[in-house]
C-alpha cells in the first residue's frame, strides 16, 4: 500500500493541497476505505420510511457485505446479513421487496421478519440442533432525520457521537417529516469520493452548467463549524423561488414550513461521511448515496424529498417531472467532468493541486477528515 505523505493537506484552507491522485485510484486504498469508512462507519440505507409496512424489505450491499432492511410484524427496522446461516446462501436480490418471511432458495430455510429462523426443512437428525442458535446476523442500525444508518462491523462509535450536531443543523428543514417522491439508481465511472466532491462545490458551476443553472446560485456562506462526520454549507439563491426546477417560473410549490427569512431563498448543502450527501432547498431535499463498486466505478440513488403537503397537491406530479428533468439534466453535465477527471487521475504523472477557498471549502473539510483516517490506519504521514 502507498504511504502518503498528507501535512500539505491538513494546512489552513488558503495554503491547502488537494487529496494526492492514489486516494482515487489505488485498489489497496479502496481495499481501506471499504473496511475502515463504509464497514466502520455509519452509512445511510436510505429513507426509513421507504420502508413502512410490516414486510418491507430493501436489499442492498455496504462494504460488499449483502444486507436486507426490513420492517417487521412489530413495526421496527431492522437490518440483517443477507446470508442464509445454513450455507451463506443470498436470500433475496438486491432491490426492493415484500414478503411475509425470508426463503432461502437454496435449501428453504426460512427467516421471520425479525430474522429468527422458523424452518429448518429435514433438520431433525442434526444432534443438538437447536433453530434459536441459527437466526440471521443482525448489522447494527439506527434512524435520524428520517435516513436509516447502518453499522457493518459493529466497532463505530455511536451514531450520535458520528453525526455530533447534525440534526440542529438541519432542523429547520425538518427531515424526518419529508417522503420520498422519485428515485432513480444509476452508476458513474468514476471514484466515489468524486462523485460527492462536484456536488459540494461551486467551483464548476460557471464552467459546466453555463447555460442550465450556473446563473441560480450566489457565492455561497464560510463552510459552518460543525461537530461530527459531516459538513455543511448554505447559500443563497440568485433569483425567487426554485433551484429545484430550470423554468424561470419556478416549482409552484411553498417554501418548506420550517424555512424563514434567507433560508426560504437558499440551499444547504451537505455531505455526511462517507457517502451521504443531499441539498436542502427551499422547497425539497436531492439526496444522493453513493458506494464504490471499484476504484473507478460508483454507484448512486438519488432521492427526491418533499413534505406531505406539497406531494399532495393536484398537479404534484407534474411538477415532479420538472424536478426531475433537472436533476438529470445537472447529472449528465457532472458525469462527463467526472469521467474524464478520473481518467486523468489515473497518469502516472497526476499531482495533487490546490484547494480554491472561497469554492472548495467543503472539499477540503472533507479532505482532512479523510486524511485524519488514513493516518490513523498508519497509511499517510504529516
Amino acid at each position: 500500500m502507498p504511504k502518503l505523505n498528507l501535512s500539505q493537506v491538513l494546512r489552513p484552507t488558503e495554503k491547502a493541497y488537494t487529496l494526492p491522485p492514489a486516494c482515487y485510484v489505488d485498489e489497496e486504498i479502496l481495499a481501506f476505505e471499504h473496511e475502515r469508512l463504509f464497514a466502520g462507519g455509519w452509512v445511510s440505507a436510505g429513507r426509513a420510511m421507504d420502508l413502512a409496512h410490516p414486510g418491507d424489505y430493501l436489499a442492498f450491499t455496504v462494504a460488499n457485505t449483502p444486507l436486507i432492511a426490513a420492517r417487521g410484524d412489530d413495526n421496527r427496522l431492522r437490518v440483517f446479513a443477507n446470508t442464509c446461516r445454513h450455507r451463506g446462501m443470498r436470500l433475496v436480490q438486491a432491490g426492493r421487496g415484500q414478503c411475509r418471511q425470508f426463503v432461502c432458495p437454496f435449501h428453504a430455510w426460512c427467516y421471520r421478519l425479525d430474522g429468527s429462523l422458523s424452518a429448518a426443512p429435514r433438520m431433525d437428525g442434526a444432534d443438538g440442533f437447536d433453530s434459536a442458535d441459527f437466526g440471521l446476523v443482525e448489522v447494527r442500525s439506527e434512524e435520524r432525520a428520517g435516513f436509516l444508518f447502518v453499522n457493518v462491523d459493529a466497532q463505530a462509535p455511536t451514531l450520535d457521537d458520528w453525526l455530533g450536531d447534525f440534526e440542529k443543523v438541519h432542523e429547520p428543514w425538518r427531515l424526518g417529516s419529508l417522503v420520498t417522491a422519485s428515485q432513480r439508481d444509476f452508476t458513474v465511472d468514476c471514484n466515489w469520493k468524486l462523485f460527492i466532491e462536484v456536488f459540494n462545490e461551486y467551483y464548476h458551476l460557471r464552467k459546466v452548467h453555463p447555460n442550465t443553472f450556473s446563473a441560480f446560485y450566489a457565492n455561497p456562506d464560510p463552510v459552518d463549524e460543525t461537530r461530527g462526520a459531516f459538513v455543511s454549507q448554505f447559500g443563497e439563491h440568485t433569483r425567487r423561488g426554485s433551484v429545484g426546477v430550470l423554468e424561470e417560473s419556478g416549482s409552484g410549490l411553498n417554501a418548506l414550513p420550517g424555512l424563514s427569512g434567507r433560508l426560504a431563498d437558499g440551499t444547504r448543502y451537505t455531505w455526511v461521511y462517507p457517502g451521504l450527501t443531499f441539498a436542502a432547498s427551499r422547497d425539497a431535499v436531492w439526496a444522493l448515496e453513493a458506494l464504490p463498486i471499484s476504484v473507478s466505478t460508483t454507484a448512486v440513488r438519488l432521492s427526491l424529498l418533499f413534505d406531505s403537503a406539497s406531494a399532495s397537491m393536484p398537479d404534484f406530479e407534474k411538477i415532479l417531472e420538472r424536478y426531475e428533468h433537472r436533476m438529470a439534466v445537472g447529472m449528465d453535465e457532472d458525469i462527463v467532468v467526472l469521467e474524464a477527471q478520473q481518467l486523468g487521475l489515473q497518469s502516472r504523472l497526476a499531482r495533487a493541486g490546490r484547494i480554491c477557498p472561497e469554492l472548495e471549502p467543503s472539499i477540503h473539510v472533507f479532505h482532512r477528515w479523510y486524511a485524519d483516517q488514513l493516518i490513523g490506519a498508519g497509511i499517510g504521514t504529516t
